[in-house]
């Protein structure tokens, strides 16, 4: 008797997504495509972001890490950021007609980097107040200068490079849910009032001004 065929071989992890199989690629040729291999979710806590790999003629074998965002996500800031060395490299998206628009982005090494929050809570290393200061108002200047707002600028969603012997102090900015031009866009009707160390800047639900990103960041720093 002949042996049943044995069942195809799925090139997806467990718990990753399916229909994401390839993605437009950001500043490069309609034609050229990237393809994405999911590996895991980056945090088990959290349903929206994924570690895959990248494929295409201009991005090899390239670690990524993809954010699927059902609600709104301001590409172009976090393009101009990323341009300025100042967030992740935006590589390309997927769009796939009722499920969430998947971002695919450059990948912080843990080894390498970790949230500001953490950073400042756990690190043994001597972070100057001075440096970090400016390193912040460098974040914001560049903002102001396209009139974007970024709204949730917290320790959590500000990455940090570890080793701080390097020249500069290296920071980069994640999470564009609330990003766009400044009044223009808008907090979510409900925000989190407890968060420990913070004072949100305007109201819940109401526009995120110019001016508001620094009023928060002053908050906590």
């Amino acid at each position: 008797m002949s042996q049943p065929p044995e069942p195809p071989k799925i090139p997806f992890a467990p718990c990753t997504p399916r229909i994401y199989g390839t993605c437009e690629l950001i500043g490069k040729p309609k034609d050229e495509t990237g393809t994405l291999t999911f590996k895991s979710k980056l945090d088990e806590g959290d349903q929206q972001l994924l570690l895959a790999t990248l494929n295409s003629s201009s991005h090899p074998d390239q670690p990524v890490v993809v954010k699927l965002v059902s609600g709104s996500y301001s590409q172009q800031v976090h393009e101009h950021l990323a341009t300025k060395g100042l967030a992740p490299k935006l590589y390309g998206y997927a769009k796939v007609d009722g499920a969430p628009t998947a971002y695919v982005m450059e990948y912080l090494d843990p080894s390498e980097w970790e949230t500001l929050h953490r950073f400042m809570n756990a690190s043994s290393a001597v972070l100057s107040r001075t440096e970090l200061r400016k390193a912040l108002e460098d974040i914001v200047r560049a903002l102001e200068s396209k009139n974007y707002v970024h709204g949730d600028l917290r320790p959590n969603n500000i990455m940090i490079r570890k080793d701080l012997s390097k020249q500069s102090l290296g920071l980069m900015v994640v999470d564009y849910d609330w990003a766009g031009e400044a009044s223009k866009v808008y907090y979510p009707a409900e925000r989190n009032p407890e968060i420990k160390g913070i004072k949100w800047p305007g109201e819940a639900g109401g526009k995120i001004e110019d001016g508001h990103d620094w009023k928060l960041v002053l908050s906590w720093f």
